[in-house]
């Protein structure tokens, strides 16, 4: 186990335990600088064993080392405090530039106003940023169960450790390092979550702008009423990941199962791995498998949709707007559902060993379809009896071989193909 030893009351040295390094490098720069500060005597120096904080000469900061058990009510210019007590509760000065060191005990920590870093280094901690506090805040909690409400207007930087954490923020542009099993719910501002090495994350998004770079870990990522931005890694483990209502939404998965749903107009989602499922929002939307390596599927919306298939064997799902589906370099699917298409739709690069798949309709549907056939400038279009109506560019016609039944399929949009007979 790591330690920090940081000057106290009476010259006295605390030693600070911390059950990870990992925040090991910052807590010692706190204690360099509160030691520096108590040396130079620009800190004077107080602790619980003593009593309560006494009051400070006027101008002069001070540095209060808790020792014993109970709350501490640290009272203006009391700009360090040092907490070696397991289970304390600190309410902050409101000072701006705080420094508040603890060991592994577990702290609650609650800052009414100001600014400043906080460095725990284990237990389950308790950090609370009050609203509408506006200054910026850096949180670093280690390997306990910590919750962080760092819901003030300041931009924060939060590292909430290897624990299972919460944290909640508000209206800042706030930076999260997530090394644990971390549910993270954003706010006005803008966020950026680093997942790279979270064990797992559950992100809610606010009304700001979501940024969320992924890891190995499993994610789950929901968009609020704001965009975003969900990058995953190569080597990264299960994601599902939701668009916010605002549209312009950018998802890209990486190499590991993945889900990804649009949440409004003009959203792009980038399939990563192989058999992995797009799905386009209301609005209009680009899915593509192009960096995909096999086996995807891209379901359209109710929007204007376009969907492009990559190097696998894809599926293409028709919704109930309009899509120009384009087909990639393997045999593809075209799944038309009845009662959830009913659109106009374009299939572009539609090659032999490609196949028009059709689930719930009835059983002359095809050879309707064939009888429907008309040449336009653009292709052969045919409609079904829910009235889509499908052009396939470049082609004169469709033969009956080209279709497939299909049948019930399963939550994972993988359908079964049945030949024709």
């Amino acid at each position: 186990m790591a330690s920090v030893t940081v000057l106290g009351a009476h010259a006295q040295t605390i030693t600070l335990a911390f059950s990870a390094s990992a925040n090991l490098a910052l807590a010692k720069q706190l204690a360099g600088a509160i030691t520096t500060g108590i040396a130079a005597h620009s800190l004077l120096p107080a602790s619980s064993l003593d009593g309560p904080p006494p009051p400070l000469p006027p101008g002069q900061s001070g540095e209060y080392v808790v020792q014993s058990a109970g709350a501490t009510l640290l009272p203006s210019g009391y700009k360090a405090v040092v907490v070696a007590a397991p289970n304390s509760f600190v309410l902050g000065s409101g000072d701006n530039g705080a420094l508040v060191l603890s060991g592994s005990g577990g702290l609650t920590f609650l800052a009414p106003a100001g600014s400043g870093t906080v460095v725990a280094g284990g237990g389950n901690n308790d950090i609370v940023i009050t609203p509408g506090s506006t200054g910026a805040w850096a949180i670093a909690t280690g390997d306990g169960n910590d919750i962080i409400n760092a819901t003030g207007n300041g931009n924060d930087t939060i590292a909430p450790g290897g624990g299972h954490n919460g944290v909640l923020l508000g209206s800042g542009n706030d930076r999260i390092v997530s090394t644990g099993f971390d549910s993270i719910t954003a706010g006005a501002g803008s966020t950026t979550i680093d997942a790279t090495g979270a064990r797992s994350s559950y992100v809610q998004g606010g009304s700001g702008h979501l940024l969320f770079i992924g890891g190995d870990g499993p994610a789950t990522v929901f968009g609020g009423t704001g965009s975003v931005t969900v990058t995953g890694d190569r080597d990264s483990g299960p994601m599902e990941a939701h668009g916010g209502t605002a549209g312009n939404n950018l998802l890209i998965a990486g190499g590991g199962a993945a889900t990804l749903f649009g949440g409004g107009d003009g959203d792009r989602l980038f399939a990563g791995g192989s058999e992995q499922a797009l799905y386009a929002g209301l609005g209009n939307e680009t899915l593509t498998a192009a960096l995909g390596s096999c086996g995807d599927t891209l379901y359209g919306g109710a929007g204007r949709d376009l969907l492009i298939g990559g190097s696998g064997a894809d599926t293409f799902v028709a919704g109930s707007g309009s899509a120009t589906m384009t087909g990639g370099s393997h045999e593809d699917l075209f799944a038309f559902l009845n009662g959830a298409a009913g659109g106009r739709d374009l299939i572009v690069n539609f090659v032999s060993g490609d196949q028009i798949g059709l689930q719930g309709y009835g059983p002359q549907e095809i050879q309707q379809a064939l009888r429907t056939q008309t040449v336009g400038p653009q292709g052969v279009t045919i409609t079904l009896s829910d009235r889509t109506a499908i052009t396939f560019a470049g082609l004169s016609s469709v033969r009956a071989r080209d279709f497939v039944r299909l049948d019930n399929g399963d939550d994972n949009g993988i359908y079964h193909r049945f030949g024709d007979s």
